[in-house]
Parts: structure tokens; sequence; C-alpha cells
């Protein structure tokens, strides 16, 4: 499961903004991860593990004030990344 989410990062890291979203979508959808796509970040990923739910939902970035084909790349890389981890 994938949301985007057009939100800017706190100084300290990502916003709190999605995670208990993604957790309620991961619970329905009986999923083991849910990813977030922020607009901007401080960091390029965070994960957070719910153990007793046995969930990890994983927080990404995208710098989006950058030249088209920088942005382009990264959304490639991070096409690439969570493809490599979906399930089949």
């Amino acid at each position: 499961m994938v949301d985007a989410k057009y939100k800017a990062g706190k100084p300290e890291g990502f916003p709190g903004v999605g995670l208990y979203q993604m957790l309620a979508y991961c619970i329905a959808l009986n999923l083991p991860e849910g990813h977030l796509i922020y607009a901007k970040g401080n960091a390029p990923h965070a994960a957070h593990r719910v153990r007793r739910a046995r969930i990890t939902i994983h927080q990404h970035a995208l710098e989006l004030d950058q030249p088209p084909a920088g942005l382009l790349t990264e959304v490639r890389t991070l096409a690439r990344r969570l493809v490599a981890v979906m399930p089949v």
C-alpha cells in the first residue's frame, strides 16, 4: 500500500501525518507494510515497526524543488525500491 501526502517534513524529520491512516489501511487489508511518500522531508527514509500488529510503515520523501530530471530520477529510484519490496 502506498499513499502520497503533500506535506513538508518537520525540522526534526518526517511529519506524523498519515501514520495512523496507513496503519488502519494495513490492518484492514491485512498488509505487512505500508509506504507514505511526502513532498519533502529531512531524511530519505524512516521506518516504524508496529510490533503487536506486525506492520512496518515506511516514510519516504521527494524533493520537489529541483529540476525535473532530478525529480524523475528520484521518483524512478523510489518506484524501483517499492516494486522490490511489494508482495506478488
